[in-house]
């Protein structure tokens, strides 16, 4: 027995001294020498890697992993494939080759690098969660100088995947392992995704995660700062702006943190009884801010305890921001107005939120108040008129139907965009809509064409009539004028209730003309003259059509220029001096006695604004946030302009001025009016 054990022992230790043998395309031999072999041809490929293409080069290490199976070179040939794979743009054949090196040799020397390489690839194969999931395990194990490559290849991954916090983390440590004009670009790359992809608790997220001396932690503690100022945490705003100035004072930041702690500093020096007003003192718009200022001035009187300071914006971007600035830091205002130039109101409305000043914006420009909470607008806008018209004509007359005449101009688009979706909301529908270029002299070739008179071939009704004259007259000339004669008398398709022209008085004084021309009727408040009309032109069936304008046609040349063509249109504005509203009329007469002139939709908006201000501040109160909080809940306030509130949004609510053509003068519809069923005033 025991010499049997001896035989084993001796046996076991004889077969494993012996070389292994391998089989390689058949022929067997040792291992070693498969080994060196395969090493060899793994050479070979990669010298001849440079006259191939990376497609070639791929499929012939993948050709010398299959031959040399589980020899250590395979590995090798297996991670050229997947790197050459992705250099041919086949990121899917990269995955696989790699991923065949990790499975069957995990413990290879080559499995880290195939690892990093398997991570890129899922990038580009469009996985670039796993790809960053990877990339971050394997990030601490990699050697320095591969480091950099690394974390820009993680950025992609997250940019990839819209995960822009990460994004940014690793972009900030790529620029902080990077130096010159490559480390620049990276740390740009990262302060883009952190001041426009971040929310504020990502911003205060990634300030935590990021390493000390990452060179983007400036601008992400800068970035902290203004988020808490515009959610009026000053406290930690102070702190965060403070920290950047005194721990890195030499940044790109430094300046604007500083000037950010001495704002917040002054801020608390506030004036309750201080005003503001910004507003063009120069400039085009000169009587723009002057009559501004003549409403303010009656708003608030001359001795009642109110200090009026008042900035010239020139109507500039920059100057506004630099008035409301200086109104809230300098001065000391509780609370300002203004910003009516279409071009500086997002600035001024901005620094205004900014500042944490309550401000009241006298701009038509739609969105201004999504500045934020501070900021409130007291003016007419698009969405109100179209409101009001849409109202009027589907609540209470009815009308289902319109068309659209419309000029190529912001207040044209923007009028006949909010014009036909509340049409939309309501269920109504717009059958026509022809647009013209703003100094369009000629308008009868697109009212041809609204009211179906343009393209004649188009209409069945005119190709039967035809059909019938070609049939009853032999005579080509006789024929030939009797279908003369039938395009002349053609009615138009008036397939819809009421035309809505948002233009203004001058180019309103052409559409209407030619609007009649081609037979379409407008007087929907002259039953005698639509009966007339009916007669002369034997249309038992007539139709008439209401015409409906914006503020535009709110001109004392509309009625001169146009006459009986705009008889019964009707239109709104958000003023009207002419109106028996007990509140307009007071302001109405106290403006014409101080000034010598009738007001403008300009000078009540302001009048209004300064009163509300006012208002609040009467009651009781001293700090900015006081007055930004009762104007918010402000309702039923009894304006010049009508009775206002504030609705959620900040933006001014009230019953607009229904105005008409009446007679040649222009005036207000009455509440009767306004009530009753059926079309125009009269």
């Amino acid at each position: 027995m025991r010499t049997l054990s001896r035989l084993a022992i001796f046996l076991f230790l004889f077969l494993a001294a012996c070389p292994k043998r391998v089989t390689v395309n058949g022929q067997v031999m040792s291992e070693e020498a498969a080994s060196a072999e395969a090493t060899r041809e793994v050479e070979r490929a990669r010298a001849d890697s440079a006259k191939q293409t990376p497609v070639e080069s791929a499929e012939r290490f993948e050709a010398i992993a299959v031959r040399f199976g589980d020899l250590p070179a395979s590995a090798d040939a297996l991670y050229e494939a997947g790197v050459r794979w992705r250099a041919a743009g086949q990121p899917a054949r990269a995955r696989a080759a790699l991923s065949r090196l990790l499975t069957r040799m995990p413990l290879s020397p080559r499995a880290a690098q195939a690892k990093y390489q398997l991570a890129i690839a899922e990038t580009d194969a469009g996985r670039p969660r796993d790809a960053l999931a990877s990339l971050t395990s394997l990030y601490g194990k990699l050697p320095a100088p591969e480091r950099p490559q690394a974390a820009r290849e993680a950025a992609r991954a997250a940019e990839a995947a819209h995960l822009w916090p990460h994004a940014a983390r690793w972009r900030g440590e790529a620029a902080r392992l990077t130096e010159g004009e490559d480390g620049a670009r990276e740390l740009a790359k990262a302060i883009d995704l952190v001041d426009g992809q971040l929310t504020f608790a990502e911003v205060a997220s990634l300030k935590e995660a990021l390493p000390p001396d990452s060179p983007l932690l400036p601008a992400v503690t800068m970035k902290l700062a203004r988020v808490q100022l515009h959610l009026h945490d000053e406290v930690a705003a102070e702190r965060s702006a403070r920290e950047v100035a005194e721990r890195w004072p030499g940044s790109p930041y430094a300046q604007d943190a500083r000037a950010l702690v001495d704002r917040l500093a002054r801020r608390a020096q506030v004036n309750p009884r201080a005003i503001g007003v910004a507003v063009p003192l120069s400039g085009k718009q000169k009587p723009w801010g002057e009559a501004i200022m003549q409403g303010v001035a009656l708003a608030l009187g001359d001795g009642d305890g109110f200090k009026v300071v008042v900035k010239d914006t020139r109507g500039e971007p920059e100057a506004a921001q630099a008035a409301l600035e200086e109104l809230a830091q300098a001065e000391g205002v509780i609370a300002a107005l203004g910003g009516v130039v279409n071009a500086e109101a997002p600035r001024a409305a901005g620094a205004a939120q900014g500042l944490g000043l309550p401000f009241i914006s006298l701009a038509r420009i739609e969105g201004v108040t999504q500045a934020g909470t501070f900021v409130f607008r007291n003016m007419l806008t698009a969405e109100a008129q179209a409101k009001a018209l849409v109202e009027l004509a589907m609540a209470r007359r009815g009308m289902r139907s319109f068309a659209l005449l419309y000029p190529q101009i912001p207040y044209g688009q923007e009028l006949a965009t909010s014009f036909w979706d509340e049409v939309d909301a309501r269920g109504g529908e717009v059958r026509a809509a022809e647009s013209y270029d703003h100094d369009r002299t000629t308008f009868a070739p697109l009212v041809k064409s609204m009211v179906g008179k343009l393209w004649l071939d188009e209409r069945q009704d005119y190709l039967d009539q035809v059909k019938d004259l070609v049939k009853e007259e032999k005579d080509p000339y006789r024929r030939r004028k009797a279908i003369e004669r039938l395009r002349e008398r053609l009615p138009p398709v008036t397939d819809f209730d009421a035309i809505f022209i948002p233009d203004f008085a001058k180019n309103v004084a052409l559409v209407a003309p030619a609007l009649a021309v081609e037979d379409v009727v407008t007087q929907t408040c002259d039953p005698k003259e639509v009966e007339r009309i009916r007669k002369v032109t034997g249309r038992e069936n007539l139709k008439t059509v209401q015409l409906l304008g914006g503020n535009g046609w709110d001109d004392p040349a509309l009625v001169e220029k146009a006459g009986k063509y705009v008889e019964c249109a009707i239109f709104v504005d958000g003023f009207f001096p002419g109106s028996e509203r007990t509140d307009t009329k007071a302001f109405a007469s106290a403006f014409q006695a101080k000034y010598g002139r009738a007001p403008s939709i300009l000078d009540a908006s302001a009048y209004d604004a300064a009163r509300m201000i006012r208002s609040v501040l009467e009651t009781g109160a001293t700090t900015r946030d006081a007055v930004r909080d009762q104007l918010s809940t402000l309702k039923d306030f009894a304006g010049a302009t009508g009775t206002l509130s504030f609705d959620a949004r900040r933006e001014i609510a009230k019953p607009l001025f229904y105005l008409t053509v009446d007679k040649g003068t222009l005036r207000e519809l009455t509440p009767r009016e306004l009530a009753a069923p059926g079309a125009g005033g009269g």
